[in-house]
């Protein structure tokens, strides 16, 4: 068990993750840590399929889901879960509805 731990996300680099996406990332407790930014109007376009536990800091994140299953929106002060698809959360991909960048914090579910 890790003991406690401080996670500084504006002293780590800015990574792009996809076009318009980038992310200050960490493990922590065997988890990534992530604030995400999606830059406005900017979607994925692969589908996730990992599990993750959210909340808005900035904007509004819309998640459509490969089954064609009623979309989930969270707008900024607002927390969400996507559970993974293994167990039955099927497969996600956000995209940024707000009118500038929406950022969020994230904690991703790691199955060995």
């Amino acid at each position: 068990m890790d003991g406690p731990q401080r996670v500084p996300f504006d002293e780590l680099p800015w990574v792009d993750d996809a076009p318009g996406i980038r992310a200050r990332e960490t493990e922590v407790g065997g988890a990534r840590w992530a604030t995400v930014e999606y830059a406005q109007g900017v979607g994925r376009q692969e589908w996730c399929e990992e599990g993750h536990r959210g909340y808005v800091l900035l904007g509004e994140i819309e998640y459509e889901f490969d089954d064609g299953g009623a979309s989930l929106r969270a707008k900024q002060g607002e927390a969400f879960l996507l559970p993974p698809a293994s167990l039955g959360g099927g497969a996600h991909r956000g995209r940024n509805l707000a009118s500038g960048p929406t950022r969020l914090f994230l904690i991703d579910d790691r199955r060995p």
